[in-house]
């Protein structure tokens, strides 16, 4: 079966297809069709976030509009020139303690007297921002009604990474990927079709970092196409009568079990009972299929294809909760089956299991306790560590190295299996953290062990084992320990070792912060090293010119210590050119004045992994894989509550998931 041009549908070569079950069919097709954008419409019944003027005597209402308002107006102007590091005139606006402090010219803000604020002076003259175009109106009355109302700060520091993003416009619903798309399909019908999946199929390809990020998951007349061809590959693999007999009455074609069937069925497959509108349409197909001939086989053939191409199925559609919801109230005060499928998906990549959708049907998942011991259950099944692998291929772009092609001139010992080896390495070092010693995060950059082939061993100077793969201590091997000497992650800056990706990495992935995009035109070929000149010379020949500077001071250092790595991993203290190579440097963590040096690449491991910083940005990485999609400043309440709650520094993956499933909508 499968929905082609103007609606119709090929049901096989056995019966011809009627003209209203082409009609119904066709139907399918069009409601997958019109969900094409990723966009599904709401409920006209959903609540709408509450303004602050409507609850202007809440302190809450003031907390989330500093965070939603405020705070992104400082963020877009004021920091660039007022964070700790700059702090000209002295004055620090990221910090709450510091801006109340004010600068060298007295005072900035006085709760409720906008005019005796210096800042509200500045802003309201337009001395401020230096050098830039003027707030624009509403943004200046936003900053005075704020001053005018208390000047409510309830953060300590006002991340620009966080506030510089607006709230999203859009409400997403997420497409299942190609990934949970075979994971579904394997856990419902027990078929495998991973190779037709992915051949049929457009690939995800990466949005923000991860491959399930809603707005990048689009379905198109390929989509609609591969669907329908794998709906009947999956119907011809599988005994439709065996499949549906714990769902039927009888194995006849009455109107009363095939709308038992419909039922029943329909609620497993597409993850929640069905409407009595969903009921009738795929009522309607096994009648079609009767007309035109069909028998009782055929007609549950036909209607599990049909329910395969529903948008129901294809997507994940939960109502939104609201915005200005408190995290108690973010997921069990919605349905059983949405909160099922959440769990599910998010633990697991794929459908709930009979036990979780039997929990829903007797209302077993409507209490925080409720929920935690079904997520700590389904944290203890095998699935679950396949999904956590999953999060960290994506978050560090391992596939990639399926496809890395180095020059062969430079880096003759390269191998696709050596790249099939990193990749294992850093998979096998977070299964050993993770799951084997219940790790935290953030000793992912400091971990005194890694695994290898004999090969990769080799590579990274260790005195390999018979084994074809193990385990090597590298406590007491300087140049060896933590992702960062992983040649999965030093492979990002290319065949020279670029010091701009490696530094990126660090900054964005690590440190959360971010730089803009080079302006355009702006020639960005690398400078080649030579006697005399190493790659750190050429960075800081970047950091100290007048163009570039500004923002590459801020992220190529971060690589310094990654100097002595070449392109493929490879350690090295002197390069091509008989360069002596350095690994001392410094960091500036985001929000501080100071930064802070170290010698090795060992003690830089060290130092990222005991930061807050970094343990905050793991934690964001997680949340954002799991509720799939970017974070916003609308977000930023919950993401501290996940990480304090998840542990802090001390958060591992399973209580980092746990917190953001009890947070998140």
């Amino acid at each position: 079966m499968g929905p082609v041009a103007g609606g119709g549908a090929d049901l096989g070569q056995h019966h011809a297809p009627g003209s209203e079950m082409s009609l119904r069919i066709g139907l399918i097709a069009c409601a997958i069709a019109v969900c094409g954008d990723s966009t599904l419409a709401q409920d006209p019944a959903t609540p709408v976030p509450a303004t602050s003027t409507d609850v202007a005597d809440s302190r809450l209402a003031h907390e989330r509009h500093f965070e939603r308002q405020v705070a992104p107006i400082l963020a877009k102007h004021c920091l660039e020139c007022h964070d700790a590091a700059a702090a000209e005139g002295g004055l620090v606006l990221s910090r709450k303690a510091a801006a109340f402090a004010g600068g060298d010219s007295g005072v900035a803000i006085v709760p409720h007297r906008p005019d005796e604020s210096l800042l509200w002076e500045s802003i309201e003259f337009d001395q401020m921002p230096h050098d830039r175009p003027p707030l624009a109106a509403e943004d200046k009355a936003v900053l005075k009604a704020w001053i005018r109302d208390g000047a409510v700060w309830p953060v300590d520091y006002v991340d620009p990474s966080i506030y510089r993003h607006p709230p999203r416009e859009k409400r997403w619903v997420s497409r299942l990927t190609v990934d949970e798309y075979v994971a579904t399909i394997a856990d419902l019908f027990g078929v495998d079709v991973q190779s037709s999946a992915r051949r049929l199929l457009p690939p995800d390809l990466r949005a923000d970092g991860f491959r399930n990020t809603a707005y990048n998951l689009n379905a198109d007349l390929k989509h609609i196409v591969a669907y329908a061809a794998l709906a009947d590959e999956i119907t011809a693999q599988i005994d439709p009568v065996r499949f549906a007999k714990p769902f039927a009455r009888d194995q006849t074609l009455t109107d009363k079990n095939m709308r038992q069937i419909v039922q029943r069925m329909g609620k497993v497959i597409l993850r929640g009972p069905l409407t009595k509108q969903e009921v009738a349409l795929y009522r309607g197909v096994s009648t079609t299929v009767a007309l035109a001939g069909g028998d009782y086989r055929d007609a549950l053939a036909h209607t599990i294809a049909a329910m395969l191409q529903s948008p129901r199925f294809l997507y994940r559609i939960e109502a939104q909760a609201r915005d200005d919801a408190e995290p108690e109230q973010a997921l069990w005060h919605r349905d059983a089956y949405e909160v099922a499928s959440r769990l599910s998906y998010s633990i697991w990549g794929s459908t709930p299991d009979r036990i979780l959708l039997k929990a829903a049907d007797q209302d077993r998942l409507s209490s925080e306790d409720q929920v935690r011991k079904q997520i700590k259950r389904m944290l203890g099944k095998p699935r679950a560590i396949d999904r956590s692998i999953d999060f960290v291929t994506q978050w560090l772009d391992l596939d990639r190295l399926e496809n890395l092609n180095p020059d062969a001139q430079r880096f003759p010992n390269w191998s696709p299996q050596l790249a099939a080896d990193m990749k294992r390495e850093t998979i096998e070092t977070f299964r050993h953290l993770v799951w084997d010693n219940d790790t935290p995060l953030v000793r992912l950059l400091d971990a005194p062990f890694t695994f290898a082939s004999p090969d990769l061993a080799r590579h990274y100077g260790l005195k390999s084992k018979p084994e074809p793969w193990a385990k090597y201590d590298v406590s007491d091997v300087p140049w060896r320990g933590g992702i960062l000497t992983h040649g999965s992650v030093l492979t990002i800056g290319g065949d020279d070792a670029s010091m701009v990706t490696r530094g990126l990495f660090v900054l964005s992935d690590l440190l959360l912060s971010e730089v803009g995009d080079p302006p355009p035109g702006l020639d960005t070929t690398p400078v080649p090293t030579g006697p005399g000149l190493t790659h750190r010379m050429v960075a800081m020949q970047r950091i100290e010119s007048g163009g570039c500077g500004g923002c590459h001071k801020r992220f190529e250092p971060l690589a310094f210590g990654l100097e002595r790595y070449d392109g493929i991993g490879g350690y090295q203290e002197t390069d091509e050119f008989e360069n002596r190579l350095r690994q001392d440097g410094e960091i500036l963590f985001p929000g501080t004045a100071e930064p802070v040096p170290y010698k090795t690449i060992g003690q830089l491991s060290e130092l990222l992994a005991s930061h807050p910083r970094v343990a905050e940005s793991l934690t964001r990485k997680l949340i954002q894989f799991s509720i799939g999609r970017p974070l916003d400043v609308t977000d930023a309440r919950r993401v501290r509550g996940v990480y304090e709650r998840s542990g802090r520094q001390d958060a591992t993956y399973p209580s980092i998931l746990t917190e953001t499933l009890l947070a998140f909508p």
